[in-house]
């Protein structure tokens, strides 16, 4: 039988053969995945407050912004060090991360006393155990992170696919105790649950290759290779990070309550269209820095990886467009968002489109390549800035004249459809703008 599979892994390749393992396991978990999110949590978390989940976990990333900055940059150094064989230098990565963690926790707590009463009143829910429970969940999540990218690094995809199969489970036993008490604290420390465990598998699995026989060892100059590294990177996540904070923040703010929690729905449906293309991306990232090292067999992997990612999503979305309808309308709990069916199928577009875009811009983060800021960075401020501009035009009287805030006025920018195609076209102009930045980089390497 090992035979077989050995066979088999051969003929497939390393990335088909644990992609696909990766999203067996990952698609186990998320048949729980879309009955936490599609019945459990509309179930517990009245209407009124459905549109305040997603915000909530965007918060939490925010808060993970220090300890975040600090380890996402050594998985690239990880999957470096684990080809090379230096597992003293993986351990010395990981110990650096527990002492930054207790750094980020003082600093999230101390931002968290000014920012959060304000956060709060803008989702329009009361605080009580949810602030803690958001600084948790936001530096346990790097903390996973760390561990998974070490796991990633030396290529233990089948841990890690055992890993992902009890994650889900974990999470929904953890939400069905804690939500009947209060909704949204149950939610939050269920998604906490399951970066707990990845955290806590992690170690164990890694006992083996960085042991007590293992000693530490310096990180010598490449600890200045990882700073040039980290200023772009920075750059990158927490412009990236924040943004996408307030973009969240405006779907609760500036949407009536039953648009925000039509969102929060048709998100949950449509993030089946980004399944394959984010198993593909996680097996991707190390295979990606080998090939950058060895300077071979970028082209073909990166065509793989886009093709992996874009087809499926497409399918999916073809499938929501002829069935979301009926889909919506199935359950109970969903048909009060039937109204919204043709948005969750441009929603599954706009997932597909940015989960490729997602895709190139991590492969090209793996290589230390850092060229797509220069258009990434102005597109994702127009994204954000001009929803914030047109959902807030009141601002801009006695700013500019009365007839460009008038046609602001005219635009009724406020609703979910506006939303909606609004976000789908600007991942159509970022997918153009890397089809230029790689002819581009095909002409010049040519």
């Amino acid at each position: 039988m090992n035979g077989l599979l050995n066979k088999l892994r051969g003929r497939f390749g390393e990335l088909w053969w644990w992609s696909a393992i990766i999203f067996v396991s990952c698609r186990f978990g998320d048949l729980i995945n879309a009955f936490i999110g599609l019945w459990l949590v509309p179930k517990y978390v009245p209407q009124e407050e459905l549109g305040a989940a997603l915000p909530l976990l965007q918060l939490g990333s925010v808060f993970g912004l220090p300890l975040c900055l600090l380890v996402t940059p050594f998985s690239r150094w990880l999957t470096i060090y684990a080809a090379n064989g230096e597992n003293g230098k993986i351990k010395r990565l990981l110990s650096i991360v527990c002492y930054g963690a207790v750094a980020a926790f003082a600093i999230a707590v101390l931002v968290a006393r000014f920012i959060l009463p304000l956060f709060f009143e803008r989702l329009r829910i009361a605080e009580g155990s949810l602030g803690f429970l958001l600084i948790c969940a936001g530096l346990i999540g790097p903390v996973a992170n760390v561990f998974n990218n070490a796991l990633q690094g030396l290529k233990r995809f089948k841990a890690m696919s055992i890993i992902n199969i009890f994650g889900a489970p974990v999470r929904l036993v953890t939400m069905l105790v804690a939500m009947p008490f209060r909704a949204l604290s149950g939610y939050v420390l269920g998604q906490m649950s399951t970066p707990v465990l990845n955290s806590i598998a992690g170690w164990f699995s890694l006992r083996k290759e960085l042991g007590k026989d293992i000693k530490s060892e310096p990180l010598g100059r490449d600890v200045w290779d990882m700073a040039r590294y980290l200023v772009p990177f920075a750059a990158y996540t927490v412009i990236g990070t924040l943004l996408g904070s307030w973009q969240s923040l405006l779907f609760r703010q500036r949407l009536p309550e039953i648009e925000s929690a039509a969102y929060y729905m048709i998100t949950r449906i449509s993030e089946i269209a980004a399944y394959a293309g984010i198993s593909i991306t996680f097996v991707v990232f190390p295979l990606a820095v080998e090939a950058r090292e060895k300077g071979a067999g970028e082209a073909k992997l990166m065509r793989n990886m886009l093709l992996g990612t874009f087809l499926p999503g497409l399918l999916v979305t073809l499938a929501l467009a002829v069935f979301g309808k009926w889909i919506l309308g199935a359950v109970p709990l969903w048909r009060d968002y039937v109204p919204y069916a043709l948005l969750l199928t441009v929603y599954a577009l706009r997932m597909t489109i940015i989960t490729c875009v997602g895709a190139f811009y991590s492969y090209e983060t793996a290589g230390g390549r850092f060229g797509f800021l220069w258009y990434w960075l102005p597109l994702t401020l127009i994204e954000t800035g001009t929803l914030i501009a047109l959902t807030g035009y009141g601002a801009f009287r006695g700013i500019l004249p009365d007839a460009a805030v008038d046609w602001m006025a005219s635009l009724d920018a406020g609703r979910l459809s506006f939303f909606v195609w609004w976000l789908l076209a600007c991942g159509v102009a970022q997918s153009l703008a890397i089809a230029l930045h790689l002819a581009l980089r095909r002409r010049t390497d040519g």
